[in-house]
């Protein structure tokens, strides 16, 4: 029953950072194409909310650690491979095809071999819409998931507490130095954040690592606010402050340790609501991007102009919900629900 409450604790988060990627995207298309006209004050509260959102990309890898890394579990190379990557390299291609047709009518082109080549392109280099690097990542993870589960199936508690000690060290520690000019050459023979949140989760998940509900709003204040200094001094001052606003940033870090403990310590209860909308997440997340470019770009619809926070909520609630539905009718589509 324990577990069971803890696994309904996922599809809330996921629910909840789906919701908050939608706001980070659509906040982050508004900066790009409006930010020269809005004022100062507008500028850096913006890129505050923004960079307040960057824990959302990490729950989701948690969540995925925290249910695939488990050593009871039984994964099989061929459930890795035939299930797993499939359904991504899937995904990626279907959008990837999507995206491109859309390009194509936005900006008065015509399907020919040449499109076909970008679009094969596209796919191998990573070079269609941006929001498709969570799906690259992802197959990084699967590819290594066999390696990562002899690590979870035979480490000591404290072994797994070393190897995040060890990367949040040299991952996200070590380069903010960078910030005050001071390189270190100590490093490891990982470059990317990602497996450190990836085993975060497993590790917070059974307890391995162990924060009270009290410490965890405690982190979650202090990063928050953080994360609001470091930006307004940046944007402020026009700094170079990146190491401390991306994913690696030790705010981050703490940020999404924070939220996952915290959402893990609610019983929250089942809910067909939350649970229709977790399942099309991921959907979601693939197509929501159309819908903040057609508002945005090409209906040049501009959020900054008369009710600011309304427009906001509506712009991402109408998206979200656009989202929803028609993830809701390709899931009737027998080719496109196995993989949406």
């Amino acid at each position: 029953m324990v577990e069971t409450k803890k696994i309904e604790s996922f599809r809330y988060m996921r629910v909840l950072a789906c919701i908050g990627i939608v706001l980070l995207h659509f906040l982050n298309g508004a900066i790009g194409l409006y930010g020269t006209e809005i004022t100062v004050n507008q500028y850096i509260i913006s890129k505050c909310i923004l960079n307040l959102l960057l824990w959302c990309v990490p729950i989701f890898v948690m969540i995925t650690g925290a249910l695939l890394l488990n050593p009871k579990k039984e994964i099989s190379y061929k459930t890795i491979f035939s299930k797993y990557i499939l359904r991504i390299i899937k995904a990626l291609l279907f959008c990837v095809i999507i995206f491109g047709i859309f390009d194509c009518i936005t900006h008065n082109e015509a399907i020919s071999f040449g499109w076909i080549k970008s679009i094969i392109l596209n796919f191998f280099q990573g070079t269609s819409w941006s929001h498709l690097w969570y799906l690259y990542l992802i197959i990084g993870l699967y590819l290594m998931l066999p390696i990562y589960r002899l690590v979870t199936r035979s480490a000591s508690d404290k072994d797994i507490k070393y190897l995040l000690i060890l990367y949040t060290i040299f991952l996200s520690m070590i380069p903010i130095f960078q910030v005050f000019g001071f390189d270190i050459e100590f490093y490891i023979m990982v470059s990317s954040i990602y497996p450190l949140y990836f085993f975060l989760g497993y590790a917070m998940h059974n307890k391995i690592v162990n924060i009270k509900k009290e410490q965890s709003i405690i982190l979650l204040i202090l990063s928050t606010i953080g994360m609001i200094v470091t930006t307004y001094f940046e944007t402020k001052n026009g700094l170079d402050f990146s190491t401390l606003t991306n994913y690696s940033s030790i705010f981050v870090v703490v940020q999404s340790i924070s939220i996952f403990s915290l959402m893990e310590s609610f019983n929250f209860r089942r809910s067909s609501i939350i649970n229709s909308i977790d399942d099309k997440s991921f959907g979601i997340y693939l197509i929501h991007m159309i819908f903040v470019r057609l508002l945005l770009k090409y209906l040049q619809f501009n959020p900054y102009q008369n009710i600011v926070l309304l427009n906001f909520i509506l712009g991402v609630l109408g998206i979200f919900l656009i989202s929803y539905l028609i993830v809701v009718i390709l899931k009737h589509i027998p080719i496109i629900k196995k993989f949406i």
